[in-house]
């Protein structure tokens, strides 16, 4: 995560957090510049971060400074509760993956009339997972068909458009969801603003007991144009996850797994949905990655990355150290791949995470631990996502009643600690910046070291 930060004489930059350690139990880190220069000292408290020092070059006012770190704050608190450590992940100065020039995206129109046809037809794919979570209750989808029956403008909405004519909603899923429900006769409309009194209670056309609204309202809402953005098919792949960034609104908005989940195939979202419910993955990370904002599934996506990776190419050394782009580019490759072409990852996945709590713990499996904490078999810090990908990259596959009849139970936990102990640069990798290349090369070849060394097989 980066903040923008005011300073004197040098306009803005942007700081990271620096992990530095734990200090009668209470984290401490560093607000540095991509020169490792430490401009704010911070620690973490019960109720919030406590400045421990900072430099007099930062210019912003006091609220400003306090606002930006109650933001921080509050991503480190949804960080805990999803069960991964990300927050000191290295944020992603990417280069240009694509030829700006290339980027065609076209305006049109779309009657409301077509759309719900245009969904039964699957010509809009309206993504399951995301239709099942909480979205508008009945007075807020109300008031978006009152805006249409009033003739209001709607915001733009954003199609990303397939080889096959096939549009995916970008931006404006909870608007078409509220206008094909109420096309369907979900729902009555209810306290209107303007309306209530010609439209309230009243549903898209009569049905049994259920009124319709006035034919004049009928032919105003079914001729309503909708304003869209396509992107067009021939626009570089990333165009699309890019422009969901930038636009990404709503009350919450979507985090990237949640961009990908609503972008990419059926196919890759069942099996990773189906990853992230093996009970192996569940007990090997002590249940402790949250399901609530897909973090769960990233986890098995970024396993389907490396483990083919590394299947292809014996090593990661084709990871070029942008993971969100790493993920994007499987994603989009495949976006027409059927679940069954990706079903024999999933015994590959199991099988990593029944070695991996066979070796070193549920409750230190993947985790940043410390001789202290293989003394105790309770360490539980949160999951690195680092050692995940490289533990279960490594571990998937050895054969798991091999490898239990010649190796004890918890036979790495000990080995794995002193190793992160002794080797600062390997604790210096796990702590900060795990994103990056240089991270998640040395952290695997430490790993494959340890295996070799360590595990009979």
């Amino acid at each position: 995560m980066n903040i923008e930060f005011k300073i004197k004489d040098e306009g803005v930059i942007l700081l990271t957090p620096l992990k530095k350690g734990i200090k009668n139990n209470k984290l401490l880190f560093d607000l540095a510049d991509e020169y490792k220069n430490v401009w704010l000292e911070l620690e973490l408290a019960a109720h919030g971060l406590n400045i421990l020092s900072i430099s007099k070059e930062i210019f912003d006012a006091p609220e400003s400074i306090d606002a930006k770190l109650d933001e921080l704050y509050s991503t480190i608190i949804e960080v805990e509760k999803s069960g991964v450590d990300s927050y000191f992940e290295n944020s992603e100065m990417e280069l240009n993956f694509y030829d700006p020039e290339k980027i065609k995206v076209r305006s049109d129109k779309i009657p409301v009339m077509f759309i719900s046809r245009m969904i039964d037809r699957g010509d809009i794919e309206m993504n399951p997972d995301f239709q099942r979570r909480p979205g508008w209750n009945n007075s807020q989808k109300s008031l978006l068909i009152e805006s249409v029956l009033l003739r209001i403008p709607l915001p733009m909405f954003y199609f990303a458009e397939d080889k096959d004519g096939k549009l995916s909603v970008i931006d404006g899923l909870q608007r078409i969801s509220a206008i094909k429900e109420f096309m369907d006769n979900k729902f009555a409309l209810k306290n209107l603003q303007y309306l209530e009194t010609d439209c309230g209670g009243k549903y898209y056309q009569a049905e049994g007991n259920k009124k319709g609204i006035d034919s004049k309202y009928l032919r105003w809402f079914n001729l309503t144009l909708l304003s869209a953005n396509i992107i067009d098919p021939a626009s570089p792949f990333r165009v699309k996850y890019d422009i969901f960034r930038r636009i990404n609104t709503g009350g919450r908005p979507l985090n990237n797994q949640e961009i990908r989940n609503r972008l990419t195939s059926q196919g890759l979202r069942e099996a990773l949905k189906e990853m992230a419910r093996l009970p192996e993955f569940l007990s090997a990370t002590d249940k402790s990655i949250k399901n609530t904002r897909m973090d769960d599934q990233e986890m098995a996506l970024r396993f389907l990355v490396f483990y083919e990776m590394f299947e292809k190419n014996g090593s990661l050394d084709k990871y070029v150290g942008y993971m969100d782009s790493a993920l994007d580019e499987y994603a989009e490759l495949n976006i027409k791949t059927k679940k069954q072409d990706l079903e024999k990852f999933i015994p590959r996945f199991s099988n990593a995470m029944k070695n991996a709590e066979y070796l070193f713990g549920k409750t230190c499996a993947f985790r940043n631990i410390l001789p202290k904490d293989a003394a105790l078999d309770s360490c539980k810090p949160l999951i690195n996502k680092t050692l995940f990908v490289c533990i279960s990259v490594l571990l998937a596959t050895y054969d798991f009643d091999k490898l239990k009849n010649s190796n004890s139970e918890i036979a790495l936990q000990k080995p794995w600690a002193d190793k992160i102990n002794s080797d600062k640069e390997l604790f210096s990798y796990l702590s900060y910046g795990t994103n990056g290349k240089a991270n998640l090369l040395y952290t695997f070849k430490a790993l494959r070291e340890l295996f070799d060394q360590e595990i009979k097989y």
